[in-house]
């Protein structure tokens, strides 16, 4: 029983320690197009019903790398001339060697306009998550034996709630988002805690020619007694059926950044990493996919449009 402790404080110290403590939360490198990953005021944006489907694979080859899927679905409703709402919701799971987590949020956004084109969204999600600790992934020297231990997952159930704000145009956005507000404890063991997770990101769109646009965009992310992580991509997109880019995240490396609007009303995205730190060696990048989809049978009546970000 003392082995079984000693093995779940180190793994909840793995968790909440402060250089892995900004891993509490999946993040994307195409930031921008997954944006309602991180700010549930975003939910509601699209013109019609939008689906979404993502999977991230981080730091290929190496056993237990973390791999990230989603599912989401969002719309607007009760459009008026000066606002409307946005609903929707999402399950997503993150699992990185015996550590899982599985989240489902229900988000609700009120998007009000104002002056000089600009809308400014507010909104709010709820819901709840899963952690779990898997012991018999965790291959230690004397636990062969224990079968207490090497049979045994732990869940922990918590509720979730996240807030954000998005202020937006046709040229330019800012946003700020705070997930789990509600800082959880896992257990009585320490350190146990659940951070909160809070984002600024701001992107702008430049028309280069009629045909050509220029999208820069930063996002900061910051969890409570950690350093900061910032994450900047540079996008090119022709004639908003396809764009090409890169992007970087401080500490780790590089990312190439691709989108394409082939089809009508179904988006691709694709994200590959080169991963520049020591997490380099024995793996080869990281992978990552969204499918968008739209259902647009009566048109994109109401659309408040936002390059920098559609």
């Amino acid at each position: 029983m003392k082995l079984r402790i000693l093995i779940l404080t180190a793994a909840l110290a793995c968790i909440t320690s402060p250089g892995i403590r900004a891993q509490q939360l999946p993040h994307f490198s195409y930031f921008t197009y997954n944006y309602i990953n991180y700010n549930p005021a975003v939910t509601g944006f699209t013109p019609c019903l939008e689906m979404r489907v993502g999977y991230r694979q981080q730091w290929t080859g190496l056993d237990g790398a973390p791999r990230t899927a989603f599912a989401l679905a969002h719309g607007k409703l009760g459009v008026k001339r000066n606002y409307f709402h946005g609903l929707g919701g999402y399950v997503e799971n993150d699992a990185a060697g015996p550590f899982s987590y599985t989240s489902l949020h229900v988000n609700y956004a009120f998007h009000l306009r104002l002056s000089k084109g600009y809308t400014l969204s507010s909104g709010v999600g709820v819901g709840f998550s899963q952690n779990k600790i898997d012991f018999g992934k965790m291959l230690l020297e004397n636990q062969l034996n224990d079968p207490a231990i090497t049979n045994s997952i732990n869940e922990f159930v918590f509720p979730q709630i996240s807030m954000g704000f998005w202020l937006y145009k046709s040229t330019r956005f800012f946003g700020f988002s705070m997930r789990q507000v509600r800082q959880s404890s896992i257990g009585d063991l320490q350190p146990n805690t659940l951070r909160s997770h809070m984002t600024l990101t701001y992107g702008a769109a430049y028309t280069m020619s009629e045909d050509l646009t220029f999208k820069p965009a930063v996002l900061l992310n910051y969890v409570g007694r950690s350093r900061a992580s910032i994450e900047g991509q540079a996008m090119f997109e022709y004639r908003q059926r396809i764009a090409m880019g890169m992007g970087v995240r401080s500490g780790n490396g590089f990312s190439a950044l691709l989108k394409l609007d082939m089809i009508r009303y179904v988006t691709v995205i694709y994200a590959y990493d080169l991963t520049l730190s020591r997490m380099r060696f024995g793996q080869s990048g990281s992978h990552e996919i969204t499918l968008g989809f739209r259902a647009c049978s009566d048109g994109e009546r109401g659309h408040v449009p936002c390059a920098a970000y559609d």
